[in-house]
């Protein structure tokens, strides 16, 4: 445990090193642009090149064919592997077959655009996703910033076009964590906790964000999160009977394609105590930045430690899954230390090109220790920022008796 907490100091140093020298790059703005709309660019080409090449591969035929099954032969066949197959083969153009691993109420809200046919349902849920997250980086947007600047870098990043492809529900995921964060800045806990709830499509990306919500003080948003994951659980239970939840039980404890697991840290580590060591100390951390905002009120630090810390226990992850992290990295420019926000954007944008130096295994690799490094930077700045020394009642007492003493005149003995 020792050496884990000096190799997570040693990255918080790091971290904090090239926090000093990014204290230029909100100085170099035209070069930014430059490079942003290069990015845009060329994440532009390689999508539509994905959209004509592999429209057949994408995310959302699951949805959609698990939605028809439900319609079809009801709701608690949509996780039965024989009819999503038949499903999915029916879909044109054609494309092979995956397990639906999201929850259930995806294949609900899908279920409409049914009534298009699949082209078409895939262009109104792309379209629908997108208004949706454009909304929530606007709400989002920081103030200290350049807007245009802002929207540019969104519009950079790979882990967006890679969903927009997909068709993915990630980008509801995204587009929830980045309201709920605003409402909780905002004090509005319990619309919080409902917004943010809309991260379930997705449990995976959120899984401490209950424990921080919970640690930091955050009661009403907790319970506005609870609340709706309940409806959630009951719904599902109504719909997909015992047996439909069985089957997507099943689903979830099937052996996992190696392409699923591969940007895990598990994978990345091939398992051991040096991963169990790291997934406590991120726990940990998460928990101490959440204690912590308890006595500060600040949401950004709750939020950005719990989404760093859930991609760090996630026992499966795919390319589309980094958005959560570029969200978090938008939390932080909107709400946190300067340099440090400016650094995680810089770094999230260029692990996430596609002209990456990075092979594949590497850029797993940068991914993990940008959110082992950024939490630990959040977990050190926690333990080591000072208190206030005295509160603002005492302070005023203590001018109060000193300006008294200065102006007396001194007594007789």
């Amino acid at each position: 445990m020792a050496s884990l907490m000096h190799a997570t100091s040693l990255s918080s140093a790091v971290a904090q090193r090239l926090i000093r020298r990014s204290q230029t790059l909100p100085h170099k703005r035209p070069a930014l642009f430059i490079v942003l709309l290069f990015l845009i660019v060329l994440n532009l080409a390689i999508y539509l090149t994905y959209v004509v090449a592999f429209f057949g591969h994408n995310d959302f035929r699951l949805y959609y064919a698990g939605a028809e099954v439900g319609l079809q032969f009801g709701w608690a066949h949509i996780y039965d592997v024989q009819l999503d197959q038949a499903a999915v083969a029916t879909l044109q153009p054609g494309g092979p077959w995956y397990a639906l691993l999201t929850p259930a109420p995806i294949t609900w809200v899908v279920a409409p655009l049914t009534l298009l046919g699949y082209p078409a349902a895939y262009w109104v849920w792309v379209a629908f996703s997108l208004a949706i997250l454009g909304a929530a980086v606007w709400y989002a947007r920081p103030r200290q910033h350049s807007v245009a600047l802002y929207f540019i870098w969104w519009a950079a990043l790979s882990p967006l076009w890679f969903s927009a492809y997909e068709g993915q529900v990630t980008i509801v995921v995204a587009a929830a964590v980045l309201a709920g964060w605003r409402l909780l800045e905002s004090r509005r806990d319990f619309l919080a906790g409902v917004i943010l709830a809309a991260a379930l499509f997705k449990p995976h990306l959120v899984l401490l964000l209950p424990v921080a919500l919970l640690v930091s003080g955050r009661t009403r948003a907790l319970l506005g999160f609870a609340m709706v994951a309940a409806l959630i659980g009951i719904a599902m239970l109504v719909t997909l009977h015992v047996s439909g939840i069985q089957s997507y039980l099943a689903t979830l404890l099937a052996p996992q394609p190696a392409g699923d697991t591969a940007k895990t840290l598990r994978s990345a580590l091939r398992g051991g105590p040096v991963v169990l060591a790291i997934q406590a100390s991120a726990v940990i951390a998460v928990i101490a930045v959440a204690f912590h905002a308890r006595r500060t009120r600040a949401a950004w630090p709750v939020v950005v430690a719990a989404l760093l810390g859930s991609f760090l226990l996630a026992t499966y992850w795919h390319p589309q899954d980094y958005l959560t992290l570029d969200a978090a990295a938008a939390i932080m420019l909107a709400a946190g230390p300067l340099e440090a926000s400016v650094l995680m954007a810089a770094v999230v944008a260029f692990v996430s090109t596609p002209v990456s130096p990075l092979a594949s295994r590497q850029m797993t690799w940068a991914w993990l220790l940008t959110a082992i490094a950024f939490l630990g930077f959040l977990g050190i700045r926690t333990v080591m920022r000072p208190r206030s020394p005295i509160n603002v009642r005492g302070a005023v007492r203590l001018s109060s008796t000193s300006i008294v003493a200065v102006g007396q005149e001194p007594g007789p003995n």
